[in-house]
């Protein structure tokens, strides 16, 4: 991933063509999935009316050699954060590292001093972690000859009450799936959404190029970066999946929507088959992926009446994705 913190787009097309190539990235080995305790019995996370699981899964893909995303779910907080580093070599691997570790720092201390009254709060604590988060990334960087330049793309959710706060910078994203339809919470800090708000390049040729990766906004880059803010209320059976770039590039949200859907009873299955389905389409960058949902018991009730059957090839996806749970609906 590239950042390039002010994107002129007097000439998109000429610009779209001419932009340096993306940045290589990624490591092997992956972060095995987890299932985590239900989330809201502290005070901290979500209340008890509205109890999800979370499981988080990092993978470097099938071409790169390191892996420079980074996860972190942490129910007690109700917190999860995914992070995409950038700068080469080891750099972005230890961005994203420092993103994550500050994050969910910041968030525990400032939970424990007051856990937030309700959207107001919350969104405020999240900016200003992210904020500090970011300096702490640019003054390691401006510290060591080989981090500079280094940065990372994230988004990270906060459940608190009956409430989902989302905060990101750059193109990771957060998704919820509510009524058995999937919804993008986030607009990605792209110059892939710029070009494409101005609608002056066809999506294919979007697809297609090299530079469709660039980034506006990132923890590390610029002065103080616009970090995007948002609540959303949370239904006791809704999904919400946070992942870096390389799911939602592999995969289509038509077949993302429907792993979450089949899938939201078995939360760590669902993290495995999402990579899954990413690797076997190419697998050209890291793939991370973050769930938080209902427990297994309360999802497996409320998947049949979520949306209408699949029919053809992805109907078929469906049956096979059941058969692997044993569940017929």
């Amino acid at each position: 991933m590239i950042c390039q913190s002010h994107l002129w787009l007097r000439e998109p097309v000429r610009l779209w063509n001419n932009l340096a190539p993306r940045l290589t990235r990624a490591e092997s080995g992956a972060t095995a999935a987890t299932s985590y305790p239900l989330i809201g019995t502290d005070g901290h996370g979500l209340t008890e009316q509205i109890r999800f699981e979370m499981s988080s899964l990092s993978d470097p893909g099938c071409v790169r050699s390191v892996n420079e995303d980074a996860v972190a779910a942490v129910p007690e907080l109700g917190l999860m954060v995914v992070a995409d580093g950038m700068g080469g070599h080891n750099a972005g691997k230890i961005a994203a590292r420092l993103a994550i570790d500050n994050l969910v720092a910041r968030v525990r201390g400032a939970l424990a001093s007051a856990p937030p009254a309700g959207a107001t709060d919350a969104e405020a604590l999240l900016a200003d972690a992210m904020q500090q988060a970011h300096a702490e990334i640019a003054k390691r960087a401006a510290g060591e000859e080989q981090l500079k330049g280094m940065g990372s793309t994230v988004a990270c959710a906060l459940f608190h009450g009956e409430l989902a706060t989302i905060a990101h910078l750059g193109d990771a994203r957060a998704y919820r799936l509510s009524a058995g339809k999937l919804r993008l919470l986030t607009r990605d800090h792209s110059l892939t959404q710029q070009v494409r708000d101005l609608g002056v390049i066809g999506e294919d040729a979007i697809a297609a190029s090299h530079n469709r990766h660039l980034v506006s906004h990132a923890l590390g880059h610029g002065e103080s970066p616009p970090v995007a803010v948002t609540t959303v209320p949370c239904m006791a059976d809704d999904v919400f999946l946070l992942c870096t770039d390389g799911l939602n590039d592999m995969v289509d949200g038509v077949d993302i929507e429907l792993a979450l859907r089949v899938l939201r009873s078995n939360l760590p299955l669902a993290v495995e088959q999402l990579v899954m389905i990413a690797r076997d389409n190419g697998g050209y960058d890291n793939i991370t992926v973050a769930l938080a949902g209902p427990p297994a018991s309360a999802a497996a009730t409320t998947t049949a009446a979520a949306a209408p059957e699949p029919v053809g090839a992805i109907g078929r996806l469906a049956g096979w994705l059941r058969s692997l749970l044993g569940t017929r609906h």
